[in-house]
């Protein structure tokens, strides 16, 4: 009797889940990050409805791109009168996104944000070494860049 229980559970626990990405599918969303993981059963749903859905995203990057899209991170459907809702406030918005190979693995890359104060360089090379080297060559030239927009003068050295 208790696997029966058991069985119940589970798929009030699976109804209730498409509910909640039902819900998200409605409020007009058509990508979504997580820091979680997505089963295959939710996983098929944002696929039939041709939606992006990206899980295990770190914090730290969500936090970004919820600033840089305007939208809010969520951390429940939970509202004020013991239901659930998603309000459409919450979703932020870009021209595109889109999974790109680069080399042998694939990026997100998120473009036409709101607020796009930020943005990012990939960076690629044949070993770590030179990656590295890349890296702070890249570094140095965008401190000198940095420190001519603040300072707003250019000195120029001749020599001959």
């Amino acid at each position: 009797m208790s696997h029966i229980c058991v069985c119940f559970c589970v798929y009030r626990e699976g109804d209730l889940t498409k509910e909640r990405i039902q819900r998200i599918i409605d409020a007009g969303a058509n990508v979504v990050l997580t820091t979680k993981g997505i089963d295959d059963m939710s996983l098929k749903m944002f696929v039939e409805n041709k939606m992006i859905a990206v899980r295990r995203v770190p914090k730290k990057d969500m936090n970004r791109i919820a600033r840089i899209t305007g939208g809010k991170m969520v951390m429940s459907l939970a509202d004020d009168e013991g239901g659930e809702t998603f309000n459409a406030a919450n979703l932020g918005s870009a021209t595109s996104v889109a999974e790109e190979q680069v080399g042998d693995g694939e990026l997100l890359y998120i473009r036409g944000c709101e607020n796009t104060k930020a943005q990012t360089i990939v960076l690629r090379g044949a070993n770590d070494f030179m990656l590295d080297e890349v890296e702070r060559s890249l570094h140095d030239s965008l401190c000198a860049v940095k420190r001519t927009m603040e300072s707003k003068t250019v000195v120029c050295i001749y020599e001959h």
